[in-house]
């Protein structure tokens, strides 16, 4: 079997890149009585022996060990995994038929870091396919090249059953993988297969790429001084000459999207050639993994552990100078036991012997860093490889270190490559100097920086991107001390980056936040993996507000938390329209619900108001009682003055808008205030010759400023001054102050401002709700500024309040500007108490019996004809009899069909029938006035009969004659 090696090879390589371990072996143990056939993908012997040590523990088809730390070993092998750095290892074991015998192999992996036990590796299939290939050997047919799958057509079509079904197997094995791969031919780099993933990724099919040059698939871009295309192609042609694995930097990667555009990954790529058996190179494996995540994460990358590879390395290498001192009889032992060493390394070892200026070079795993320092066999040689533009300085440097007599030697500096590449590398050598204290050689490393550089620089352009954000973005450790701090973070907070790195965040950003608010925070993040939600934050004058947090728990490559990133973004004014719109909210439930109420109160108030006019009237000779309906009266009219608040309150009262000039309106008032107030209070009106005028209720503006001015006087019980200002203001967009956007365009606002003793800032919100009062029981309802608030709401206005304790409030009124000439309105002249004409007929649809009653007898004694419905079907039902009614007077709010409906019906039945609509909320009415059209009148509720007759008299009017 001639064959063994280079397929058990193959099938280690193929192991060691479907699984993404650092190590592969596999063991074939043959029935001939001979010691085992290994392969091995490193070359350190100390990782031989440990695998090999691992093995001789394998008890089953399937051996896993996710972590040797924590699984039982026995001594000898514990100590060989824990100096190798081996942590978890994986085996599987076959047997198969060899001639009439059985055989076996045990192919494993082993990497530097614990595996998740439930992670796919593929060691199955490929060792499937193993048994396959040397089954097929074993039974003298050709079993080679066709397990592995990508054979010529040609070879495809003469492979027999069993390795075309193996082939067939392998190609769909590997399309299948989790990896992202492309398997090339090393002559041009055409794509001879792709795995399904990089399929995905790539945002292309197999039949646009299989079969093509890789570079015409995807070609350099011209455009782009960062293309990874010539990097790439360095990379694989290293491999295609020097026939061993070759790790490539993080490449940027703009992948073309099938609908145009771009989308940017970063990849960190790795070629690695297919031997075959005579050691040439039979197809390059391109691996990538995306860790765009991880780069735009900024952390820190360290894929092989070379970090900690590095200070082991240094250590041995200072070891082995003493020894090279004291036993200059095991020279030669030595070295051979350093270039051990060195070959399980990426750095360079460099030993420059003074005496006889000879220098050695290991060589590294790194190409082509190690191979060509390896031909360095002079100082002068390694001092040509490095940049003329550092070459004087770092000779200079070292030769002044051998002159003084430091021990120690480091520098930084590049190296220029053939093909002009170049490597940045931290040189760092110890100096061995005899007993007569003279120098004698020095011996170091040479570890490449190129990567860490270009990490470096990608970190620092990223902290300058972050820079530019405007969310608060920060690092802290696990100690909770800042580690970053960005731009935006500083303005926000008032800190710059030097007061607060260093520094526990509970002294600046949560000094004033609820220690177990933090606390759950910080246990939801070491649980999960990050948190998310609102929190206090302070400022460094003291100032308080609320954040979102977006906290990400940074961790190393083997799994353990290293640090916290924080995304802050401010919630501030978020919060503030939160809390304004469930103030607005609130108002409007309060403003439906009283509504509703004043509805019911109303009704009952009809009553009571009519029936206490009616006993005034029949107790006219008997004073004492009608003192007693006098009282019910008033407290009828007080009831309703209530109702008519609320109401206003709810913007559900019913104005009578009309334009008119604000400025003579509030000076003609001024007397009424002027009486109202104290003479200590100084009244003030202020550019009231403007002549801007409003749309809007007369009565009800006039009231509403007298509310503002009493409110004014009891802030200021030692007197003060009240100023009542015009302006006019235009609003183009949205006003912070109001409490809801206005339209854009022209309000007078009415400022009202006294220096009383002002709003304390735990009730602003609650000074606008109906019935909220700071004054005792007997100094006010809390029905002012509700009324207030309804008034300027209902007139497409807004109105604000601003407020300092101790220093006076101003209150704004927002009314928008009618562009047209006052309206003026004759005045009635008086005359004799108007009546209905007598015998008219009215069709009375109303509800509530206690009201209709009451409205019934009252019609009555006007002399009228009434028909009585309790519904607006039964109603109906009368009209359509065909009995003669000349008004129609019905309530607006009834169960099933409304009055409005009723009347809409009513007119489609008898067009020229009067309408007379009555309510305690007719802003329901009001609403369909323009439909119903102009001759419809409103009678709100409550009303006494003197009312009702005078609006009959309208209404009816032409109807038959008066009395």
């Amino acid at each position: 079997m001639s064959n063994d090696a280079a397929r058990m090879e193959k099938a280690a390589g193929l192991a060691l890149t479907t699984s993404g371990n650092d190590w592969a072996m596999l063991s074939l143990y043959l029935p001939d009585g001979k010691a085992p056939q290994r392969f091995c993908t490193g070359d350190n012997p100390a990782v031989h022996a440990a695998l090999e040590a691992l093995e001789a523990q394998v008890d089953a088809d399937d051996y896993t060990l996710p972590d040797l730390r924590t699984s039982p070993l026995p001594p000898a092998c514990r100590e060989l995994t824990e100096r190798t750095g081996l942590r978890s290892y994986r085996a599987v074991r076959r047997s198969f038929r060899h001639g009439t015998e059985l055989a076996s192999f045990v192919l494993a992996v082993a990497g530097a870091s614990p595996r998740d036990p439930a992670s796919e590796d593929g060691l199955d299939p490929i060792a499937d396919l193993f048994v396959d290939g040397v089954s097929a050997r074993a039974g003298g047919t050709s079993g080679d090249d066709a397990m592995f799958g990508f054979d010529s057509a040609a070879g495809a079509m003469a492979l027999p059953d069993e390795a075309a079904q193996a082939q067939e197997q392998f190609r769909l094995l590997f399309e299948s993988a989790p990896g992202l791969y492309l398997v090339l031919a090393p002559d041009s780099f055409r794509i001879v297969a792709a795995s399904n993933a990089y399929l995905e990724a790539t945002m292309v099919t197999r039949e646009q790429i299989v079969g093509c040059a890789l570079f015409d698939v995807f070609p350099d871009d011209p455009d782009d001084d960062d293309s990874p295309v010539a990097a790439l192609n360095a990379s694989l042609q290293r491999v295609r000459q020097t026939r061993v694995l070759d790790v490539m930097a993080v490449q940027r990667y703009p992948i073309r999207r099938p609908g145009g555009g771009f989308e940017v990954r970063y990849w960190s790529p790795v070629n690695s050639p297919v031997l075959d058996a005579d050691g040439r190179v039979m197809f390059i494996i391109h691996r990538v993994e995306d860790i765009t995540d991880y780069v735009l994460a900024h952390r820190p990358s360290d894929p092989d552990g070379s970090r900690a590879k590095t200070t082991r390395l240094e250590a041995e290498i200072v070891l082995r100078s003493y020894e090279l001192k004291r036993m200059a009889d095991s020279l030669a032992l030595s070295e051979q036991r350093l270039r051990y060493v060195t070959r399980a390394t990426n750095d360079v070892v460099w030993d420059w012997n003074m005496a006889d200026d000879a220098l050695w070079c290991s060589r590294s795993a790194l190409e082509p860093l190690g191979s060509v320092l390896a031909r360095s066999t002079r100082l002068a040689d390694w001092e040509a490889c490095i940049h003329p533009e550092d070459r004087e300085r770092v000779g200079a440097s070292l030769r002044s270190g051998v002159t003084a007599g430091r021990e120690n030697w480091a520098a930084e500096y590049r190296l220029r490559l053939p093909g002009n590449v170049e490597r940045h590398v931290l040189h760092r050598c110890f100096m061995v100097i005899d007993e007569q204290g003279k120098p004698q050689r020095m011996v170091g490393s040479i570890a490449d920086l190129t990567e860490q550089k270009r990490q470096e620089a990608r970190l620092r352009m990223q902290a300058e991107m972050l820079d530019y954000a405007t969310d608060a973005i920060l690092v802290r450790d696990l100690d909770n001390r800042v580690l970053y701090w960005n731009q935006a973070a500083a303005a926000r907070y008032g800190w710059s980056s030097d007061e607060v790195i260093g520094r526990a965040v509970s002294e600046t950003l949560y000094a004033q936040c609820a220690p177990s608010d933090f606390q759950h925070a910080m246990q939801v993040l070491m649980r999960h993996g990050d948190y998310s939600g609102r929190m206090v934050h302070s400022a460094a004058d003291g100032r308080k507000f609320v954040v979102h947090v977006h906290w990400i728990l940074v961790r190393r490559e083997d799994g353990t938390p290293r640090a916290i990133l924080s995304v802050v973004t401010d919630l501030s004014e978020q919060v503030a329209l939160e809390q304004r719109l469930l103030q607005i909210q609130k108002l409007e439930s309060l403003g439906r619900l009283t509504g509703g109420m004043a509805h019911d109160f109303n009704n009952w108030l009809t009553v009571i108001l009519g029936s206490a006019e009616e006993l005034m009237d029949a107790l006219e000779a008997q004073p004492d009682l009608r003192d007693i309906a006098h009282m019910i009266q008033l407290a009828g009219e007080r009831g309703a003055e209530l109702t008519r608040r609320l109401l206003a309150f709810g913007r559900r009262q019913p104005l009578t808008p009309q334009i008119f000039a604000v400025g003579e309106t509030i000076a003609s008032i001024r007397p009424l205030i002027a009486r109202s107030l104290p003479e200590n209070i100084e009244l003030q009106l202020l550019d009231m010759g403007h002549r801007w005028c409003v749309y809007a209720d007369r009565a009800q503006l006039e009231a509403a400023i007298v509310n503002l001015c009493l409110n004014a006087r009891d802030a200021m019980p030692e007197g003060g001054k009240l100023i009542i200002q015009l302006l006019l203001v235009e609003i183009e967009e949205r006003n912070n102050e109001l409490n809801k956007p206005l339209p854009a365009g022209e309000y007078v606002v009415i400022a009202v401002a006294d220096n009383g003793h002002g709003i304390a800032h735990d009730v602003m919100d609650h000074v606008f709700e109906p019935f909220f009062t700071t004054k005792d029981e007997a100094s006010g309802s809390g029905l002012g500024l509700s009324m207030v608030y309804g008034f300027a709401k209902q007139s497409n206005g807004d109105v604000t309040i601003y407020s300092e304790p101790g220093r006076g409030t101003q209150v704004k009124l927002y009314l928008p500007r009618a562009h047209a000439e006052p309206e003026t309105h004759p005045t009635p002249e008086a005359g004799a108490s108007a009546r209905p004409p007598c015998g008219c007929a009215v069709l009375l649809v109303e509800d509530d019996p206690i009201v209709r009653a009451h409205i019934h007898a009252l019609l009555r004694e006007l002399g009228c004809e009434v028909t009585q419905a309790s519904r607006a079907e039964e109603a109906l039902a009368r009209l359509a009899g065909g009995q003669r009614f000349d008004l129609l007077f019905t309530d607006v709010v009834m169960p099933g069909m409304s009055g409005i409906e009723l009347v809409r019906r009513a007119r489609a039945m008898r067009p020229g029938l009067r309408i007379l609509l009555s309510s305690g909320y007719t802003f329901e009415a009001m609403r369909h006035q323009d439909e119903l059209g102009p001759d419809i009148r409103f009678l709100n509720k409550p009303y006494g009969k003197t009312v009702l007759a005078q609006v009959l008299s309208e209404v009816l009017d032409g109807v038959g004659k008066a009395p």
